[in-house]
């Protein structure tokens, strides 16, 4: 069963907007939107063989301030979605702010997977790429060419070429965001890293 991440925005174009980022960063994971909390309860208590398996909620703040003793009750990381740099109340959930830019986004969500209850991060250790694989990657991560991995290593291109098809064929990712965010989540690089060159 495919993972789910379920977005409660009123707002149509913040959650096209945030649906459109996390399936990017995410794509393995399926993204889903809806337009109330009643929507999204109805698919968690569902008994009928059609509930997806959630992984996070990302619920809109007024909504998540109505409701919090119900998603408190969940063991699913739960997020809320603040319109600006500071949230309006406190709840003890962790808050994304929508407003910020693509490059803040990221380093928010690394940070509420970092920080978030019931995160479950793989070990490096666990990580299904050779020590070379990991070693390409983190410089894929900061952004780096081809050509420049291979000077960098002292390795011909079409080595680098090979090592990443290996990772993308291993993990099933194949976009750079998604990559980038892979190897942030798992340890193998410093999110601050990342946009150096």
């Amino acid at each position: 069963m495919q993972s789910t991440i379920a977005i409660v925005e009123r707002q149509f174009l913040t959650a096209l907007g945030l649906k459109s980022f996390l399936s990017t960063m995410f794509a393995h994971v399926n993204v889903e939107t809806y337009s109330d909390i009643e929507q999204l309860k109805q698919q968690i208590e569902s008994n009928d063989g059609s509930r997806p398996y959630f992984v996070h909620f990302f619920i809109e703040e007024d909504l998540l301030s109505q409701n919090t003793d119900y998603f408190r009750s969940l063991p699913q990381v739960t997020i809320a979605i603040s319109h600006n740099s500071l949230p309006k109340r406190e709840y003890g959930f962790p808050v994304l702010n929508v407003a910020a830019t693509e490059n803040e986004l990221l380093s928010e969500l690394v940070n509420l997977r970092e920080n978030g209850k019931n995160g479950h991060s793989k070990k490096v250790s666990d990580i299904p790429l050779s020590e070379r694989e990991k070693e390409v990657l983190r410089m894929v991560a900061k952004g780096m060419l081809n050509k420049e991995i291979s000077d960098s290593l002292c390795i011909s291109l079409n080595t680098v070429i090979t090592h990443r098809t290996h990772i993308t064929e291993k993990l099933g990712i194949r976009s750079v965001p998604e990559l980038t965010m892979y190897a942030v989540l798992n340890g193998l690089i410093d999110y601050k890293e990342i946009y150096k060159k």
